[in-house]
């Protein structure tokens, strides 16, 4: 049973309340016809419209073709050869970067070219070479999708090119935004707004790549100075779609909006942008180096503990709050749950307890503390060879029993004789002496 040995309050000066309950500026009319804003570090929803609805993605597809390269490649080095079926799959009219059959990119050239110019033929080719079909390629996104806890998406293809099943909602996506937002690799790729392909294998000169993202683009009417990164998407059944990433004041947000007209796409999300950055905060509760333990690992043979060391825990991640604000100041508090035991056997990245921040006594936030090491079973063989070697060991000293009170008993028996041997013989020269005294005195 688990068992709270430690509890560690924390007085901070900082604003607790549920979202929303003191933002005064009324949310944007947002044109789009599904929508969301979250922050990127919490996951807090902090605007949505029907962000559950199924909606057609379009490019914004990309995002996760990116995903599983980044994820499932070794280097941003790594070679891929384009197909004749990569390049000539993608339709008339399809964007597109000129790419050659047998034509040769690295894999970061690849998502330049998805990422600024969208290009089709590209999410094809990295479709190949990850899980060597197109068909296959959709069913890993498919899958790792749900993994994000995305419910309502199918993805048919790599590129977001129309099918009537391929689908997904603003909030999947904004889950799949987030998860990329926090691939390190992924974070190079922001706020680029230009890129040159040089020559390759098969083309003589090089590509210039530029940002399709207007909220990305200085001399942009819809240039928004907080905006950091994203991607577009277009088709005529899903109109404009765009995701957007933007950072101020240590606060990162997250902007999707599906099925928008004309530039509403950028109006929306600037909207969205504003009234986050204007109404709420990202808080840092607390760093998971500030909570480090070793907890005692233990097993059972017969009814015995065994201790057999300790493994280090520590918290997932650390840990922040999006707040109002205009929040009130709370005190907060910090609890840590952890076993005084574990039983073996102990594998890293194993839950071990739970680390809560409360306000009011309310839980507000709650991570789990993970095993950073390993510790085995004592193999059953080790504990039987152990009884063997005490049991002879107990044989051994019973034996010696007899052998060391005999000996005692002889000690005793020698010390004995010789004490009254020697009180014999003191006894003896007194009446010597005596008799001595007695003889003078006759005389």
């Amino acid at each position: 049973m688990k068992k709270t040995f430690f509890i560690f309050y924390c007085s901070i000066i900082l604003s607790f309340a549920p979202i929303g309950a003191f933002a005064q500026s009324t949310p944007p009319f947002i044109h789009a016809e599904t929508a969301i804003l979250i922050d990127a570090n919490t996951g807090e929803i902090l605007f949505e419209k029907d962000s559950t609805k199924r909606m057609y993605p379009a490019s914004i597809t990309k995002l996760m073709t990116v995903l599983l390269a980044l994820e499932n490649m070794g280097s941003l080095n790594d070679r891929i050869t384009f197909s004749r079926e990569a390049i000539y799959s993608i339709g008339a009219g399809s964007a597109h970067i000129a790419i050659q059959e047998g034509e040769i990119l690295s894999l970061e050239q690849c998502i330049y070219g998805i990422l600024l110019r969208s290009a089709n033929e590209v999410s094809n080719a990295l479709a190949e070479h990850i899980d060597d079909s197109a068909e296959a390629f959709a069913a890993h996104m498919t899958q790792r999708a749900a993994q994000l806890g995305c419910e309502d998406t199918n993805f048919v293809n790599a590129s977001g090119l129309f099918h009537e099943n391929h689908y997904t909602t603003a909030y999947d996506m904004a889950l799949i935004a987030r998860e990329l937002f926090n691939h390190s690799d992924y974070l190079q790729f922001l706020g680029q707004t230009y890129y040159e392909i040089p020559a390759t294998n098969i083309q003589t000169e090089p590509r210039y790549l530029h940002n399709q993202h207007q909220m990305l683009n200085a001399p942009s009417l819809y240039y928004y100075e907080d905006a950091i990164g994203g991607k577009t998407g277009y088709t005529n059944e899903s109109l404009n779609t765009l995701v957007t990433y933007a950072s101020r004041d240590g606060m990162d947000l997250i902007a999707v909006v599906m099925k928008c007209s004309g530039a509403e796409h950028y109006t929306d999300s600037a909207a969205l942008f504003d009234y986050g950055f204007e109404n709420y905060k990202t808080i840092k509760l607390f760093s998971a180096n500030d909570y480090v333990h070793t907890v005692n690992v233990i097993e059972t043979y017969k009814d015995k503990v065994h201790n057999l060391g300790t493994v280090t825990a520590v918290p997932e991640a650390d840990a922040y709050a999006t707040l109002p604000k205009t929040a009130s100041v709370n005190d907060l508090q910090i609890r840590v749950n952890m076993p005084e035991n574990i039983m073996t056997p102990v594998i890293a990245g194993q839950e071990l307890g739970t680390i809560e921040v409360l306000s009011e006594g309310n839980v507000i936030y709650e991570t789990p503390i993970l095993s950073q090491g390993n510790m085995a079973e004592t193999p059953l063989e080790n504990y039987v060879q152990q009884e063997k070697a005490e049991r002879a060991t107990w044989i051994k000293t019973i034996v010696k029993i007899p052998l060391i009170t005999l000996f005692v008993l002889s000690v005793l028996f020698c010390v004995t004789r010789t004490v009254g041997y020697i009180q014999r013989k003191k006894r003896r020269k007194q009446r010597q002496k005596r008799m001595s005294r007695q003889r003078q005195m006759r005389r």
